[in-house]
């Protein structure tokens, strides 16, 4: 009998976990919009998190399956969310009825950390309208004009070691994702934290480290963000945070304590900590120090992957492609050739058109974010242009923006598995379609820091491509969506080229 009531139990406690993992499934059913059945719990995820595939793999294919849809619904874990693929319902829902669309869906349900919620891309209506305004003067062209000659500095620590590893004219194979990584590392350190730090020189450096365990979403983090997503319940009663606090701690430590030093000392250096010190003066904001620490993690966390991912990207498809590096070197050489012997300046950057197309070209092939997402944030009528509703959003829904599938689509991009920067050239960009190339996202929720991206990526070209031909090597990947794993353009066999001086 007792064997009977503890079946019994198990098999109510089974079916109870079930209807619990299931609840939301018939969402779009009920609602009238097409889906793919989901698997339990984990939703149409399912591939990304048995290690099966990368994520944005899973939202490029699911996007080709469903790209006749103007709306379909995808299962993120257990939450239904309704993913927009009309490029002019999108114009809609983030810039002309912008009010509706504010904020992000939320990014751990219940983390109650500020560093967590401070970050500008976390913080809601009001509070974010505040902090957006306060933040765009430190992001403006001259600001990262001033900026620039701190990246330099580290270009040039990277490039030196470079130099020394292809000395006498030997070719360096090189995993080029680990060593950008580096380097936007301690290009961070320095632009945003006001450290100086050389992780080729001290590989294992504190800064480092603690970048690594925080962005890199693996193993025990990953668990700890499904929990977050799919049993917000368990994390309460548990009491974890997904990012540790010892890691948090430290990022608050240097923020506040260069802060204060830099106050007492009265000194004055070009970098993130500079400008929101005097972004946090000038606003009429009261902001808390734990806010500008927040807008520090931000910068760290979205920069230190994506940078790194960005860079490696474009060297992967120039050394796959390379009529298309020789032109860019001719741009590269010529430009050199006109500073003269003087340093490079970020007028020299922003100058070179063919260097934009190709990471133009780059970011629309590879889309270093898979989607871009809102909350709605009250009940709207979706109309087409005759004024005919489309569909009724309800307060409270998340919405998902699928940026690789825009851009991989062939109704927008002919060829889109070509790398082909003359898309971008002057005469071809002006044909593209509104709101289907959104490297940064779209609306005023947009990416704040893309001159910085941008900046750092176009420089650190210039200066591979000075020096060094950038070919193919016995471990270079040779299809790298396939290779993806997890949440980041990050093949599970490296970014592997080979770099022949050219000297």
């Amino acid at each position: 009998m007792a064997v009977f009531e503890i079946g019994l139990v198990s098999l109510l406690l089974l079916y109870t976990f079930y209807k619990w993992a299931t609840l939301k499934y018939s969402t779009f059913k009920d609602r009238g919009i097409p889906y793919e059945k989901p698997w339990p719990l984990v939703g149409n995820t399912a591939a990304v998190l048995l290690n099966k595939e990368g994520f944005s793999k899973n939202i490029l294919k699911f996007y080709n399956r469903n790209k006749n849809h103007d709306i379909v619904g995808y299962f993120n874990f257990r939450s239904p969310v309704f993913i927009v693929q009309n490029p002019e319902y999108i114009k809609k829902m983030t810039v002309g009825d912008f009010d509706y669309f504010v904020n992000h869906t939320p990014f751990f349900a219940a983390d109650d950390d500020p560093l967590v919620n401070g970050m500008l891309t976390v913080m809601k209506d009001k509070r974010w309208r505040d902090m957006r305004k306060t933040l765009s003067p430190v992001f403006t062209a001259s600001k990262m004009r001033a900026m620039f000659s701190l990246m330099n500095e580290c270009f040039t620590e990277s490039l030196d070691r470079l130099r020394a590893e292809t000395k006498g004219g030997k070719s360096y194979d090189v995993e080029l994702k680990g060593w950008f990584t580096r380097l936007s590392n301690d290009i961070i350190a320095s632009t945003a934290f006001g450290l100086k730090v050389n992780s080729y020189v001290n590989p294992n450096n504190e800064f480092y480290a603690i970048g690594q365990a925080i962005s890199q979403f693996r193993g025990v983090q990953m668990i700890k963000f499904f929990i977050s997503n799919t049993m917000p319940v368990i994390q309460k009663l548990l009491k974890f945070k997904v990012f540790d606090k010892d890691k948090t701690d430290y990022f608050k430590q240097v923020v506040i304590g260069t802060m204060k030093h830099r106050q007492e000392q009265k000194i004055n250096r070009p970098d993130m900590i500079q400008l929101l010190i005097e972004a946090k003066e000038e606003s009429d904001q009261n902001w808390s120090d734990d806010d500008i620490v927040a807008q520090c993690f931000i910068f760290f966390f979205a920069a230190f992957e994506n940078n790194a991912n960005f860079t490696s990207a474009i060297c992967h498809d120039l050394m796959e492609n390379p009529d298309i590096q020789s032109r860019l070197y001719e741009e590269v050489l010529g430009v050199f050739e006109e500073l003269n012997g003087k340093p490079l300046t970020y007028e020299a950057v922003m100058k070179m058109k063919y260097m934009d197309m190709v990471t133009s070209e780059t970011l629309r092939k590879w889309s270093i974010a898979a989607m871009t997402d809102r909350l709605c944030s009250k009940d709207y009528d979706l109309k087409d242009e005759e004024g005919n509703l489309v569909f009724r959003f309800n307060a409270g829904d998340y919405i998902w923006f699928p940026l690789i599938g825009l851009h991989n689509d062939e109704r927008y991009f002919e060829d889109p598995d070509e790398f082909n920067p003359e898309r971008f050239s002057d005469m071809n960009k002006e044909n593209i379609k509104s709101f289907t190339y959104l490297p940064f996202g779209v609306g005023p929720r947009m990416c704040i820091g893309n001159r910085y991206a941008l900046m750092q990526a176009k420089a650190m070209m210039y200066y591979m491509l000075l020096d060094f031909k950038i070919e193919r090597t016995s471990k270079t990947v040779e299809n790298i969506m396939d290779d993806i794993r997890g949440f980041q353009v990050n093949p599970i066999g490296g970014f592997w080229v080979r770099l022949v001086p050219r000297k």
